[in-house]
């Protein structure tokens, strides 16, 4: 089946958004680290996915990935989300079911390319500190550690996370992966 990526929507379920944001990031969870994504009510859920540019990814009608990216912020603890062409992303997620085909990849290239076209020169991130793996893959595809933080809401350091955007990164052809059925 074909993954679509698209802009979420106030009709989609949240109830099982929020259920596939706990799958994804229980192996984080279960290492003791307590991401907001890990234990978020619906209603949480949904004021994040509306607070920002949501995206979705779906695979027969099944919504298997998320994405939120924000607008700079004058208000922000941080000084890198403060920046007036540094827009920043969080609640990035796809099912266990449905990891390493690609769809993580499609969802933040089409993200970057919608931030782009509203005008961001540069994207970033925050994640825990000790999540190595994650802060490998985030430098795998460009982003450098810039800052750290301490949020009240999670029980670690977190680093920040920037990138360049570039040229034009707004050609993102649709994504022609295509997922192998989900296991149940």
């Amino acid at each position: 089946m074909a993954v679509i990526i698209r802009d979420w929507k106030p009709a989609d379920d949240v109830g099982a958004l929020t259920g596939m944001l706990h799958r994804a990031y229980a192996p984080l969870a279960a290492r003791g680290l307590r991401y907001n994504a890990t234990h978020q009510t619906p209603e949480v859920t949904r004021r994040r996915l509306a607070s920002g540019h949501a995206l979705v990814a779906e695979i027969g009608g099944r919504l298997v990935g998320t994405v939120t990216y924000y607008r700079p912020d004058s208000q922000a603890a941080t000084p890198v989300y403060r920046e007036p062409d540094t827009f920043h992303f969080g609640q990035f997620a796809v099912d266990p079911d449905f990891k390493g085909q690609g769809v993580g990849k499609a969802l933040h290239e089409r993200m970057i390319a919608a931030a782009f076209g509203e005008g961001a020169k540069f994207m970033a991130l925050d994640t825990a500190a000790p999540a190595i793996e994650l802060i490998a893959l985030y430098e795998r595809w460009g982003y450098t550690v810039v800052d750290r933080a301490q949020w009240d809401s999670t029980n670690y350091e977190s680093v920040i996370m920037r990138r360049g955007l570039g040229s034009d990164p707004r050609n993102v052809p649709e994504p022609t992966l295509t997922a192998r059925k989900a296991s149940t």
